[in-house]
């Protein structure tokens, strides 16, 4: 039940970032990375001392990183492959699945790595200065999603 915010605010995102005004569609895919980045650093302090949760700052934190979420996420993949022809739609379609799933992979195994190499310090705290250190390093990854979302790039 704790993430449930955070699939309800990506659902909500999905279906309804498209009747934002077309000029913010632009600055969309950043700046979902900056909100999950600062909602990651939000959830940091409710745990880094070894802290029963953040109550209703946490669901609101998690509702955050799915509304985040869904905004650098649906635009994307809209972008992409809006601009691929029909005869195309296909494989490209399964390209971006197929992307998607390496990430999702590779970002499960490095930050998992992380939090399970930190969990190994000795101490009463460890399991809370784990998960401290994995969600700051998920927010500098953010970060820079957010900031490479902001590079010009040739069409």
């Amino acid at each position: 039940m704790t993430f449930v915010p955070t699939a309800l605010a990506y659902g909500a995102v999905g279906l309804w970032w498209r009747r934002l005004p077309r000029r913010l569609h632009p600055f969309l895919v950043p700046g979902g990375f900056v909100v999950v980045s600062a909602a990651l650093v939000g959830i940091g302090p409710a745990f880094k001392d070894g802290g029963a949760g953040g109550g209703v700052w946490l669901f609101v934190a998690y509702g955050a990183i799915g509304a985040g979420l869904g905004f650098a996420h649906s635009p994307s993949l809209a972008a992409a492959l809006g601009s691929v022809r029909t005869e195309h739609a296909a494989d490209a379609s399964g390209l971006v699945v197929t992307v998607n799933q390496v990430g999702l992979l590779l970002g499960t195994s490095l930050f998992g790595t992380l939090f399970l190499n930190r969990l190994a310090e000795a101490g009463a705290g460890a399991p809370s200065r784990a998960l401290w250190g994995s969600m700051l390093a998920l927010a500098g990854a953010a970060a820079v999603g957010g900031s490479a979302g902001m590079t010009r790039r040739r069409t």
